[in-house]
């Protein structure tokens, strides 16, 4: 049974039930002032259903009520609007002066646009089969209260007994027809959203190509300015540095010191160009530009490489894959540099609807918690890149232990749109 309720239908029904509770307190109001013994059951009929009515509309006035019956609450409301009108529309047939057949007849017609308001509701929420299920009952039961009421079977009775028949086969093609609308407004709305998403996943592959392409602004201007500068500086200070004399060692342990930092600084230039410059994922997707990244550090840094990598991947929003890639870049930096590492493990897999990222290794490991291991292995970049696509970052390691660096992400699927 669907829990949520469709937008707009406890408005209409509302709506149904404020406009039945005018209607009959303006007949109770009527019936009061005619007055009269013989009206007794009318009177009560009446009544009875101001009441239902009143209360059917404070009930469907209560979030509370709502919150409290969740998948109940609609159900409850209908089953009151369908039951009721039923039986206090042939409660008059206890008065044994009203047992004329056109009375009857025409009693009987009144339902319909009673019944045809749940009846609606009905198939707009459920659809059609429920619909079909409520048609069949209210006609089983209306004719289960006429026909001992009746007392007999015969030419002058079967109009009568045929009518709930009647109404039942136009109550079917209303619940057909709308369900069929309702259907065809679903579909659409379906069909709509994957547009929508298909749109923003255009969006930001444009968004994305607008980025690289500054990316590869930026790193030319690096190049020629920065690179190009502390390039020149260490050939300076190279230079400097063979036409000093040896006894000046002061001097030669200053240039030595300056010359280490703007190789240094020139090292992390070229390594921020490359980053800038790197289109892997546009170029290779994500687990091959993942495999390239471990090769080349394996090369470097002369470590037996165990990867676990799949063939395939479904397609990522751009901003995961980027944060994947990243965190797989800068793990493999820091295991290079810090980790004398001879074996290093890389699994990127797909289980239980998440992309999951590992990458350990046998080297000397390290405390986690000192602010300066944060900065100086880069763990405070990839934990905030986690959060930004609400990613779970974990970092376990000890001296002499080695260091395991595991990320998960929800994986997007495409077919999770086909609603």
């Amino acid at each position: 049974m669907t829990t949520e309720i469709q937008p707009g239908l406890l408005r209409i029904f509302r709506y149904f039930a404020g406009v039945a509770m005018g209607y009959y307190a303006v007949l109770v109001l009527f019936a009061a002032i005619q007055g009269g013994q013989g009206a007794i059951y009318t009177q009560i009929q009446l009544f009875v259903n101001l009441v239902i009515n009143l209360g059917l509309l404070g009930y469907l006035s209560s979030p509370r009520l709502q919150g409290w019956l969740k998948r109940w609450y609609l159900p409850v409301g209908l089953l009151v609007a369908t039951v009721v009108p039923i039986f206090s529309n042939l409660f008059y047939l206890a008065e044994p002066v009203e047992k004329n057949l056109t009375l009857v007849i025409v009693r009987s017609w009144l339902l319909f646009p009673v019944l045809v308001v749940p009846l609606v509701l009905i198939a707009w929420q459920y659809g059609f089969r429920m619909a079909l299920a409520f048609t069949c009952v209210t006609a089983v039961v209306e004719m289960g209260v006429l026909y001992p009421v009746l007392g007999t079977v015969n030419f002058d009775v079967i109009p009568i007994l045929s009518l709930p028949l009647i109404r039942a086969f136009a109550f079917g093609t209303v619940g057909h027809i709308v369900s069929h609308l309702i259907e065809i407004q679903q579909a659409q709305s379906r069909t709509l959203l994957k547009a929508n998403y298909q749109l923003s996943r255009h969006a930001e592959t444009l968004e994305q190509l607008a980025v690289s392409r500054e990316r590869n602004r930026l790193a030319r201007e690096l190049h020629d300015t920065l690179a190009h500068t502390l390039s020149g500086q260490a050939v300076n200070l190279e230079a400097i540095k063979l036409s000093v004399p040896p006894e000046q060692s002061e001097t030669l342990t200053m240039l030595d010191q300056a010359l280490e930092h703007t190789r240094k600084g020139l090292a992390e230039t070229r390594r921020a160009l490359k980053d800038l410059r790197s289109q892997p994922l546009e170029d290779l997707g994500l687990a091959i530009a993942i495999r390239n990244l471990a090769q080349d550090a394996a090369l470097r840094a002369a470590f037996d490489l165990q990867l676990d990598l799949p063939e395939t991947l479904p397609e990522q929003p751009p901003q995961v894959e980027q944060c994947i890639f990243r965190i797989a870049q800068e793990s493999l930096e820091n295991i290079v540099r810090h980790a004398q590492a001879s074996r290093v493990q890389v699994q990127l897999r797909l289980e239980a609807g998440r992309l999951r990222l590992e990458i350990s290794d046998n080297g000397i490991g390290a405390h986690l918690d000192g602010i300066a291991l944060e900065d100086r292995l880069g763990l405070h970049g990839m934990r905030e890149r986690a959060a930004e696509v609400q990613g779970t970052f974990v970092v376990n390691s000890s001296p002499g232990q080695g260091m395991t660096i595991q990320f998960s992400v929800e994986a997007c699927d495409d077919q999770s749109l086909d609603l």
